[in-house]
């Protein structure tokens, strides 16, 4: 490194002395002195005289200055010395420039001043003078110092000039050498004021900027499209407008402006979704415009009720509105209330309740945000979590406190609390079994309303009095004045719900008369006007009764809401009850079946409603419906365990999504302190992954099993008559719609599938023959059912107590007939319902075939599966082959290998010596598309090669009995034929060519060779197993499997040669290319690729197969081979001419 120079000018001085691009080679001597190069052009006198180390006066004379002590101009061995501090004495120049002075002493400039700035003849170095403490300053001196430092201020232009010049070299060229450590005061005083500058620095840097950046200006061809896009808004081409706008963003995405004006555009066009895009974008390249976040997430909640498939969709979007809102202003009340709605809507409760609990935390008397948290408290609790338990409990105490608020303060505009906060908050009290509380406060908040807060005398009567239509007990009391307030505010004043609350509680106490007394005002014998304008309080207090075991006045209030149908599952069980509380069987026959049919959900009542139906058939004897009810129960039972296990694991992982949403915690006004830093929570483990075979052995949904029409054990003849002939004139009606679509469908033919009316009648028709139970053996009838009886005791060891007794109970009483029984009746039946057997059967493969040209494919496969299994059907050979081949197209219409494999090594089993099933089972994994793995798997290769040996045993002369599928039992059936089937071999053949087995296969390629050698197939297939074998690493002669695979593709290409069908020709021309294009000789491949451009078939009517017409494959692989040679021009003359579509 080089030493550094005396001064500035001297640095100066020596710049400018050697050349530009010559390094500075003396300051590497071995003496460590510096000598200054000679200046190469003369300078201005001034800057010499200061070069040289000279002071001047005014008069230009030059003055010798004194050396400074420990410093050596230009031999310098050793750092320098700093002088001793004299006493006392202090220079006015070098208060001035105390720091300057020194470092230019020592051959140093600080950071705060400029080494290259321009200076004057005056800020030369000057001579030594006393040096003293800094303590010893005084206020005279530093006058004395100001006052010659306005003197010394002129500045030379020339000197001005040559400086920056030298800056710029000096800086591109010449970094600033490095220079050594700092000593003494000067080193004090200069790092106090470094660190000082860096200390205000880091304070500058730790703060970090917060919020987004500034948005760019809009350049000039952004702001030409927008106000182009204006005025075709204007002028009213609204597409162009919009074109303009879109050509805009593609420019820059970032301009509010343009985002604005594409939401305005798509709202005078009606796209509601492109306008809702739109502005959530504008509102993010603006974040801090509240209004815009609000505008989002109120045009997502309409948009979710006009576009309910996503309504998941635009429900998160609005959430992340209001949150976004939420973090420009925690305060803000509007967006808290609408997330904490959207929260609720959602199920998100936790969620819900957070931002609840934080309106009421900031505002005790939001009575909006106290009903939203009382609903959510006890949803919460509901759910059995430990951590919930106390909710309920809050919910009253901020009720409280929003009472004792509006009692001291007043009402509140803003905030009305009125009836239906009474009742939140009393149903609160009720819900904590507060029942003489809730009755308290109801009293005491209903008579604070009715303006009547000061007759307290009320609340220490045990009674209702109060609230009595007349005053015959009210006089009864000696505090209560007749008169003092109008009557209205007594027992008319009380709003119909109250009251009804009034009686529940009071039931719940076991005052049975008091009740009575309110329930007397929703009579449902004394008008009709209470059940169409108050049925929910008819339900609620026959829900009462019902539980205070009075039956018989309970199904008084239940009985005028059958009729409406006004009765959820709950209440029609406890209806069947009821009247068979009352001996009335036939009622609750009624009432269970309709809350059977009437649940979706299968909630608890739904299991409870079997359950008694099913204990009403044992006592009939009809044990085997009671035997199917209870096993749905038990399956029912089972699905919500399993429901509820998956919620609670589901509710875990919502709980820390919805902990991310939250912000109530974690956003902080300005000023409100350091943020501690958050502690990383702790990681959940995760959910083990279900095995790969789980799917496939899912339980069925209750609900995708064909609906039962259910047996009316206990209803009247002359009822089950009227219902038999209402359900044939139904039935016959649908099956004059399917003849009318059918005859339709054969005049004038549907490509786009069946119709929609045919589908629904055909549903009606198929579910009547389904659940007729005569058709299908017992085992057949319970698995339609969903109902697998081996499992069912397996799996019944678990669950309601009541349900496994009596599926115990019935399994021993019922005794089903044998299922190797002949299930048909004595009398052969030929007809159901007027409609012979085989119409039905063709109702069921259109049906089913229908279903999956809608892409149904497993009910499809329920419906032909149901066909199979009825003894009907099932005891034709022919219905039989019929239902497998129907089976086989849904397979093939869904794409399901699986099944078509399934379905067509059935076909073989059945029809096992026949050579058409191995032709099915090849056409049927061609058209689906199915990899090799269905086609070559194990059981398959099994099953060929046994049959081959059967074959093989039988041509030999020996008896070859079959001895059944791998998977089923033997079956005894004796090889027929004498002679061997050439499609088993080569099929046999070719999953072998697909496992790369070519030596393997060749042997049964052969063995069909020499049965027919005329076969083009046959000669194809062997040349090029010949081809491939070759072309395999481990092959040992190459050229001889060439040599006779070609052999083999060339019998094969004279054979088609001598077809008369053009596509056959072009079949071998391609297939030869495409074989010499396989080995690498491209040459021969593009001379049979021609040819097969010239022999055109016409390929106007394609097969089911696939076209015949190979010339788009022919000029694909000639124009690859083209490229590769470099002739471009054929490219693209095979490209135009073949290649354009």
């Amino acid at each position: 490194m080089s030493r550094p120079f005396s001064s500035t000018f001297d640095a100066l001085q020596a710049h400018f002395a050697q050349q530009p691009n010559e390094p500075d080679q003396q300051h590497h001597q071995q003496t460590g002195t510096i000598v200054p190069p000679e200046p190469t052009q003369a300078l201005d006198p001034s800057i010499s005289s200061a070069a040289a180390g000279f002071q001047t006066r005014s008069d230009n004379v030059p003055i010798q200055p004194k050396p400074f002590p420990g410093f050596q101009p230009h031999a310098r061995t050793e750092l320098p010395t700093i002088p001793q501090y004299p006493a006392s004495g202090i220079s006015p120049g070098f208060v001035n420039q105390p720091i300057a002075s020194m470092s230019n002493t020592l051959g140093f400039v600080p950071p705060s001043s400029n080494v290259f700035a321009p200076q004057t003849r005056e800020t030369l170095p000057q001579p030594e003078v006393p040096i003293t403490r800094p303590g010893d300053v005084t206020t005279e001196t530093t006058s004395q110092m100001m006052d010659e430092e306005d003197e010394l201020n002129p500045i030379d232009t020339a000197t001005d000039a040559l400086l920056e010049r030298q800056n710029d070299l000096f800086q591109n060229n010449h970094p600033l050498p490095k220079l050594p450590r700092i000593r003494g005061l000067s080193a004090k005083h200069f790092m106090s004021e470094t660190k000082s500058n860096q200390s205000t620095r880091r304070r500058r840097g730790n703060t970090r900027r917060r919020g987004p950046r500034k948005a760019v200006e809009p350049t000039g061809d952004i702001k030409y499209r927008l106000n182009m896009a204006s005025n075709a808004w204007m002028d009213g081409r609204l597409d162009e407008a919009i074109s303009y706008v879109e050509d805009a963003i593609r420019i820059n995405a970032e301009t509010y402006r343009a985002w604005t004006l594409l939401a305005s555009f798509l709202q005078e066009k009606g796209d509601q979704k492109g306008v809702f895009t739109a502005k959530v974008i504008a509102a993010t390249l603006q974040p801090k415009e509240i209004n815009g976040w609000l505008q989002c997430a109120e045009l997502g909640i309409e948009l979710q009720k006009e576009f309910p498939e996503e309504a998941n969709e635009f429900l998160q979007q609005a959430i992340f509105s209001y949150s976004s809102a939420l973090r420009v202003d925690s305060k803000h009340r509007p967006a808290r209330h609408g997330r904490a709605a959207i929260y609720f809507d959602m199920g998100r409760l936790k969620s819900a309740a957070k931002d609840y609990t934080v309106l009421v935390e900031t505002c005790s008397y939001d009575v909006y945000a106290l009903r939203g948290l009382a609903k959510v408290s006890v949803l919460l609790e509901d759910t059995g979590k430990p951590q919930f338990a106390n909710r309920p409990k809050l919910a009253i105490e901020a009720y409280r406190n929003c009472i004792t608020y509006f009692r001291e303060n007043g009402f509140d505009s803003r905030y009305p609390f009125d009836w239906e906060d009474i009742e939140m908050f009393v149903e609160l009290l009720a819900y904590t079994e507060q029942f003489q509380e809730a009755i308290s406060e109801l009293r005491s908040l209903s008579r604070w309303l009715l303006t009547r807060s000061d007759e307290v005398f009320w609340d220490v009567e045990s009674d209702d009095r109060e609230w009595d239509a007349d005053n015959i007990r009210r006089l009864d009391v000696a505090s209560y004045q007749e008169g003092k307030y109008p009557a209205s505010s007594y027992g008319s004043g009380l709003p119909l719900e109250l009251r009804t609350k009034l009686a529940v509680y009071r039931l719940k106490l076991g005052q049975e008369d008091e009740a009575i007394r309110h329930l007397d005002f929703i009579d449902p014998d004394s008008s009709d006007k209470l059940v169409n304008e108050y049925p929910h309080l008819l339900l609620e207090g026959a829900a009462a009764l019902y539980e205070a075991n009075n039956l018989s006045l309970a199904l008084r209030y239940y009985e005028p809401l059958r009729a409406p149908d006004l009765l959820d599952t709950e209440s029609l069980v406890r209806v069947g009850r009821c009247y068979l509380d009352a001996g009335d069987n036939r009622q609750a026959e009624e009432c269970f079946t309709a809350a059977i049919n009437q649940d979706e959900s299968n909630s608890e009542a739904c299991i409870d409603a079997r359950y008694e139906l099913a204990k009403m058939y044992e006592a009939a004897r009809e044990e085997r419906e009671a035997y199917i009810l209870v096993n749905e129960a038990i399956r029912l039972q089972e699905a919500r365990e399993r429901a509820r296990e998956e919620n609670n694991r589901d509710d875990d992982n919502d709980e820390d999504r919805d902990d991310d949403d939250d912000d109530a915690a974690t956003v902080r006004e300005p000023g409100s302190g350091t943020e501690a830093d958050p502690k990383p929570k702790p990681k959940r483990a995760k959910r083990p992954p279900k095995p790969k075979g789980e799917k496939s052995k899912k339980e069925p949904n209750p609900k995708a099993e064909p609906a039962r029409r259910r047996p009316k054990v206990f209803a009247r003849t002359e009822e089950l008559q009227l219902e038999e002939r209402l359900r044939a004139d139904e039935l016959a009606e649908a099956w004059q719609v399917v003849r009318d679509s059918q005859a339709a469908s054969q005049i004038g033919g549907n490509a786009t599938g069946p119709s929609n009316t045919f589908m629904a009648a055909a549903q009606k028709l198929v579910d009547d023959f389904r659940s007729y139970r005569e058709f299908y053996p017992w085992d057949k009838y319970l698995a339609h059912l969903g109902l697998d009886q081996a499992r069912e005791k397996v799996l019944s060891r678990k669950g309601n107590r009541n349900l496994l007794a009596m599926v115990e109970r019935l399994s021993h009483n019922l005794n089903p007939e044998d299922p190797n029984t002949d299930r048909l009746p004595k009398q052969i039946a030929i007809s159901y319902r007027g409609v012979p057997f085989d119409d039905w059967l063709d109702l069921f493969i259109e049906y089913a075939i229908g279903l999956a040209q809608v892409g149904k494919f497993q009910q499809a496969y329920k419906v032909c599966e149901s066909a199979r299994d009825a003894t009907i059907f099932s005891k034709s050979k022919e219905n039989l082959f019929l239902i497998h081949v129907a089976w086989a197209a849904c397979a093939l219409r869904g794409r399901d290998e699986e099944t078509c494999v399934a379905v067509a090594r059935w076909l073989m089993r059945e029809y096992q010596y026949d050579t058409d099933p191995f032709r099915m089972f090849s056409a049927l994994s061609r058209l689906c598309l199915s990899p090799a793995s269905w086609y070559a798997s194990g059981p398959v290769q099994k099953y060929m090669l046994r049959q081959i040996k059967l074959m093989d045993r039988a041509i030999g002369a020996r008896v070859a009995e079959d001895s059944g599928d791998e998977d089923e039992a033997p079956t005894g059936r004796v090889y027929p034929s004498k002679n061997l089937d050439i499609t088993l071999l080569m099929l046999y053949g070719f999953i072998l060519f697909i496992s790369s087995s070519f030596t393997y296969a060749l042997n049964y390629f052969t063995r069909a060779y020499t049965l027919d050698r005329e076969n083009g197939m046959v000669l194809l297939t062997i040349g090029h197993c010949y081809v491939h074998y070759a072309l395999k690493r481990q092959s040992e002669n190459r050229q001889y499997l060439l040599t006779q695979g070609f052999l083999f593709l060339h019998k094969y290409y004279d054979l088609k040669q001598g077809s008369l069908d053009a596509a056959q020709r072009q079949e071998a021309h391609y297939n030869l290319a495409r074989s010499y294009h396989a080995i690498g000789l491209p040459h021969l491949a593009a001379q049979y690729y021609r040819l097969a451009l010239r022999d055109v078939p016409d390929d106007s009517r394609n097969g089911i197969m696939g076209r015949n017409d190979l010339t788009l494959d022919a000029a694909y692989n000639l124009q690859h081979i083209c490229w590769t040679g470099g002739d471009v021009g054929a490219v693209k003359t095979i490209a135009e001419k073949y290649l354009v579509l």
